[in-house]
């Protein structure tokens, strides 16, 4: 018999006042009843009700016990109450990180529509395009998007984000717009430096075949729209997802080429902190990304 059961059956016999009662109301033998009282007390070292044929009062150890049991089954009892109402209804708090261009280009109407569809749900959203803490932060979920290093997290995959050749018109008229991935080879780029595995270009032509270069860097930055800022001012080109290239594709801006050509191969995920179970909140937020963006 648990710990709990044993407790849960000494509260019931000391608020109907006799084992005879507090086995109806349970639902068991009265020798059962006995018989967890009697392990419990055995367990504790300490008599805890004073029975005999005419008399039955809870001892000093026994009123002491009750009041601390009462108080713990109550919040055992709000704590299931809780946890049952999350189940059912998606409210409470949603804590997520996110990149920023990403974040604010794309999962900006996500959220929006998700909070006036779930009023009672709560939102913190971190944007930053370094790898939070999941765990020692607090949060339910961080979307990311590139190779996820070897970790203990929980990852679910959302999307493949394509990624895309920019540079200015301007650029492309000095230096000339390219006809293969070489051509790129020493021309200077714009590179996201919090990418891992972006010191070399990699690549596959239309015909299946892989390749790779390693042009010089102009500038390094952390922040896609920076850089997509600089190639518009003709600093350099630009491997960057569409999400960051996108507002800027107009011919007098940003110019993209060689269309045919997939390069590196990223995929969006949604990672989970490990050992704990996604609310469901979360997934249906998640839900809503995957219809919006997978």
């Amino acid at each position: 018999m648990s710990r709990l059961d044993e407790a849960e059956t000494f509260v019931v016999i000391a608020r109907t006042g006799s084992i005879s009662r507090a086995a109806e109301q349970l639902g068991v033998a009265k020798s059962a009843v006995s018989r967890r009282l009697s392990d419990l007390e055995a367990r504790l070292g300490a008599q805890l009700i004073l029975r005999t044929t005419r008399q039955f009062s809870l001892t000093e150890e026994g009123r002491s016990f009750l009041a601390n049991v009462e108080t713990a089954l109550e919040a055992l009892d709000d704590a299931e109450r809780n946890v049952r109402a999350e189940v059912q209804e998606l409210s409470g708090p949603l804590h997520v990180a996110a990149p920023v261009s990403f974040g604010l280009s794309k999962l900006q109407p996500v959220f929006t529509q998700f909070l006036i569809d779930n009023p009672e749900v709560t939102l913190r959203v971190d944007f930053s395009d370094r790898n939070v803490d999941l765990v020692q932060d607090g949060f339910d979920v961080a979307i990311r998007i590139g190779d996820l290093p070897d970790s203990s997290l929980i990852a679910r995959k959302i999307s493949f984000v394509r990624h895309c050749v920019v540079a200015s018109p301007t650029f492309w008229d000095a230096h000339g717009k390219p006809n293969t991935p070489e051509d790129l080879r020493h021309l200077p780029i714009l590179r996201y430096e919090n990418m891992r595995s972006r010191q070399t270009l990699t690549f596959e032509r239309p015909d299946g075949t892989k390749g790779s270069i390693n042009p010089p860097q102009r500038v390094r930055a952390s922040n896609g729209d920076f850089l997509a800022q600089m190639a518009v001012a003709g600093l350099g080109f630009m491997v960057e997802p569409e999400f960051v290239a996108e507002p800027y594709l107009r011919p007098e801006e940003l110019v993209e080429v060689l269309h045919d050509h997939d390069w590196f191969g990223f995929n969006l995920y949604a990672v989970f902190p490990p050992g704990r179970r996604p609310t469901r909140r979360t997934k249906a937020f998640l839900d809503c990304v995957e219809q919006a963006l997978g």
